[in-house]
């Protein structure tokens, strides 16, 4: 399966929870394993935020934003959090009501690089979510940016608990919202009047955050997706 920029909107959801008079914004995938287990798969940091009255955006079959209560996907919240990676995973129940918004919705395991390998540096990425929460109201609208991995894996400190996990760089920062979002090799690049195409689209990582210091200098750190290999 190899999906287009815009294909990739109906795998993605936006999480947002309010918060002391705001919303904590996140952006989120949706995952199955052997076509029948349904996820969500976001950032540790993005689901240890979200709650009861946490809502799940995503499109209806206009195009526009649908807006639903996550625990209207999993009645008891019950996430399984990585006890060393910044990335979570919610099981579904589909119920009926559910169900008849999750046509095509599921982004399969199968298709996450679940190799401890370095993600190639001449490869295009694309991440796609919800910056400052954009995207997410009236017309669906992810946001996409393209980048390229700027370092192979490589130990970092967690910005949320502060405690080492192998990561991996982009040359772009990120942006709130992003969190949680997938970054995807589509498997496919336009050069010009060509386009190379290879077996599939891939998952290659969770978005974590922004590297940043005083200098001005960014970077995006991403949690590897083979820290879901026997986790999901």
């Amino acid at each position: 399966m190899i999906l287009r920029r815009d294909d990739t909107f109906r795998v993605v959801l936006n999480l947002r929870t309010p918060q002391n008079g705001k919303e904590k914004i996140g952006t989120g995938i949706f995952v199955s394993k052997n076509s029948t287990e349904p996820y969500i798969v976001t950032a540790t940091h993005v689901a240890k935020s979200c709650g009861a009255d946490s809502k799940v955006v995503l499109s209806d079959q206009a195009g526009k934003s649908l807006e639903l209560a996550l625990v209207a996907f999993s009645p008891k919240l019950a996430w399984r959090h990585h006890p060393v990676a910044d990335i979570s995973v919610l099981p579904l129940t589909m119920t009926p009501a559910i169900e008849a918004h999750m046509t095509k919705r599921f982004f399969p395991l199968d298709h996450f690089h679940l190799q401890k390998t370095p993600v190639s540096r001449d490869f295009e990425l694309t991440s796609v979510g919800f910056p400052h929460g954009l995207g997410a109201q009236g017309l669906f609208s992810p946001l996409t940016y393209r980048s390229y991995a700027s370092s192979a894996l490589i130990t970092l400190l967690r910005s949320d608990t502060h405690t080492p996990c192998e990561f991996f760089c982009l040359e772009n920062p990120s942006v709130g919202g992003y969190s949680g979002c997938p970054i995807f090799d589509l498997a496919y690049m336009v050069v010009g009047g060509m386009t190379s195409t290879r077996e599939k689209t891939l998952c290659v990582g969770i978005m974590h955050g922004t590297i940043s210091d005083d200098t001005g200098g960014k970077l995006s750190a991403v949690t590897p997706a083979y820290y879901l290999d026997g986790f999901i």
